[in-house]
């Protein structure tokens, strides 16, 4: 079996198009998907939960301990993908992943090689309005792959904002 690119780090500017693209691909390929906003998910607890929420369901969720570890995520996940295998890559995609800058050390980097760690065929993608440089933990860690959303330039604004124009404004208010 090939395995997709463990992680993929996407940044842009907010309203980008991150997100809106990323789960529109996801939805239109119908591929399976756990999204989680770090903006939510406050703790990696709330974060463990979410992702086997969204792969296996509330069974396997319900498994993990009051206050799981990173390899009582790590063991449960292994569990369920044994008992339900995917037929894809499955994707984890985490918003606002700066939020990530102040969460526990080790959590970025397992999240950067959760695919080696659940022996499994998953794919993390961060997204975030930061540069990568900025992002990346000093302790060293799997360089993910990266993906950059340019800012829009005010032609491209324009005909973004034309295809959804309101019937009652003409052509010439949008330009």
């Amino acid at each position: 079996q090939q395995y997709c690119y463990p992680s993929v780090f996407i940044y842009g500017h907010r309203s980008s198009g991150k997100s809106h693209v990323t789960n529109i691909l996801m939805e239109e390929l119908e591929l399976p998907h756990a999204t989680v906003s770090c903006v939510e998910c406050v703790s990696a607890a709330l974060l463990f939960e979410q992702v086997l929420l969204s792969f296996f369901g509330c069974d396997a969720a319900s498994l993990l301990p009051r206050s799981p570890s990173l390899s009582d995520f790590v063991r449960i996940y292994r569990q369920q993908s044994s008992q339900f295998p995917a037929e894809q890559t499955r994707y984890i995609i985490m918003e606002k992943t700066e939020l990530l800058r102040d969460a526990d050390a080790n959590l970025l980097p397992a999240l950067l090689r959760l695919q080696e760690l659940v022996e499994d065929n998953v794919t993390v993608i961060l997204l975030s309005e930061i540069v990568w440089e900025t992002f990346r933990p000093n302790t060293g860690c799997f360089e993910p792959l990266l993906l950059h959303f340019p800012d829009y330039s005010k032609d491209e604004l324009k005909q973004v904002l034309s295809k959804n124009k309101h019937p009652s404004y003409s052509a010439e208010f949008y330009s």
